[in-house]
């Protein structure tokens, strides 16, 4: 049963759980102003995808974006700027919506992720973040901020099913070290990086199968 069925996806407003990225439903900010930003981040990110990070430059964003240069500069006055506002962007990401099926909604949410990271430029945008990441503070700290943002879903289900005792406790991430969370994700990115041709809704399932097989109270998961 595809995740569609039974799902709807959630995306959050452009750059609205970061801080310090301003989003078009602020009503502070100018909507002409708001407008031109997520312009110029839509056209950042798809040439990320397109020429990976070391082509993220004011000259091929404008030209991507149709802004001109001096525009771009008025809103980032460094590349850097630039740059880091897109991987702020980065952390607004697309979530299913749980149902209350365990299984189906830890299929839908790393369905979401699958389709995410090999369609939406997810993986190559995650790919250079994390690269960048060991060089720059900042673009570490808004790199966990990924992160985190990224498995809040997940870390709900779970823990809504170990409160409904349908998973063991230690599924769960008592110490926050996001183990169970990696379980899940782990395989996907692994596939991603060096079996792209396998990672395939089929592989999605069997990935939450184990998963389940490993952590269940034998409650009657759903299959």
């Amino acid at each position: 049963m595809a995740p569609s069925t039974q799902h709807t996806v959630a995306q959050f407003g452009p750059f609205a759980t970061i801080r310090g990225v301003m989003t078009v439903a602020d009503p502070h900010v100018d909507p002409r102003v708001a407008r031109t930003r997520v312009a110029v981040l839509t056209a950042a990110r798809e040439v990320l995808v397109d020429d990976g990070w070391e082509g993220v430059t004011v000259a091929r964003v404008a030209e991507r974006s149709g802004y001109a240069r001096t525009t771009l500069y008025r809103h980032w006055p460094q590349r850097l700027d630039l740059l880091r506002d897109l991987i702020r962007a980065e952390a607004s990401v697309a979530h299913s919506t749980p149902s209350g099926d365990l299984r189906a909604d830890l299929v839908a949410e790393l369905e979401a992720f699958r389709s995410a990271m090999t369609t939406a430029g997810l993986g190559r945008a995650m790919v250079a973040i994390g690269q960048h990441a060991r060089e720059d503070p900042e673009v570490a700290e808004l790199n966990r901020a990924l992160r985190i943002e990224g498995a809040r879903v997940l870390d709900g289900i779970i823990g809504d099913a170990i409160e409904a005792r349908l998973l063991r406790r230690d599924a769960g991430d008592g110490d926050g070290d996001g183990a169970a969370v990696a379980m899940l994700v782990g395989p996907v990115l692994f596939r991603y990086l060096f079996e792209p041709d396998g990672l395939t809704s089929a592989f999605v399932d069997d990935v939450v199968d184990r998963f389940i097989d490993a952590f269940t109270t034998g409650a009657g998961v759903r299959r």
